[in-house]
């Protein structure tokens, strides 16, 4: 083993980066889900709630895109995929296929749509489930809290272990410590 191996810092860095990996995540789902939401409560509140009978999935790896053609409030015709859905290929095999029936998004699916812009459509069950979510914000704001509490502690100990050593934090991290550390 080399004399690196008991750096005292090791074991805050190895508490503290997962942790602000963790916080980050966190504000990423809190970003993601802040978005969603809104865009669902536009479209109920905003948007156009229609019909589609033809609805087709294409399959890809690990993906899937539902591609459904509409008739909007002013008689256009239109071909658009979902904006926001839920990634599950239901067990289908690669390729484009028709949902079966009772799946998620099997035709005649209800969707709701933006009457300035249709290509910005939405399954209704997504949108109103979505829009309904309040168990989601919450984790993501307990990630946050979390995992910067727990970056901040391990700063902490971080500094307090480079104080004991005579050094500050960023100069202490940076070199290599002597061979015989305690």
């Amino acid at each position: 083993m080399t004399a690196n191996v008991n750096w005292t810092g090791r074991g805050p860095t190895w508490l503290g980066v997962p942790a602000l990996i963790v916080a980050a995540l966190g504000g990423l789902m809190l970003a993601e889900l802040t978005y969603r939401q809104s865009l669902c409560r536009d479209l109920l509140t905003n948007g156009v709630e229609t019909t589609t009978s033809s609805v087709q999935v294409h399959i890809g790896r690990g993906m899937s895109e539902p591609e459904i053609v509409f008739r909007t409030r002013d008689g256009q015709d239109m071909s658009t995929t979902l904006a926001e859905f839920e990634d599950d290929g239901e067990g289908m095999p690669e390729g484009l296929q028709t949902p079966a029936p009772g799946t998620r998004y099997a035709p005649p699916l209800s969707i709701v749509y933006r009457p300035s812009d249709p290509t910005v459509v939405l399954a209704t069950v997504d949108a109103r489930e979505w829009a309904a979510d309040s168990h989601t914000a919450p984790r993501a704001i307990a990630m946050i809290i979390g995992g910067l509490a727990v970056t901040l502690f391990a700063m902490g100990w971080l500094t307090r272990d480079a104080r004991r050593r005579g050094l500050t934090w960023w100069k202490w991290y940076t070199d290599a410590p002597a061979k015989n550390p305690r």
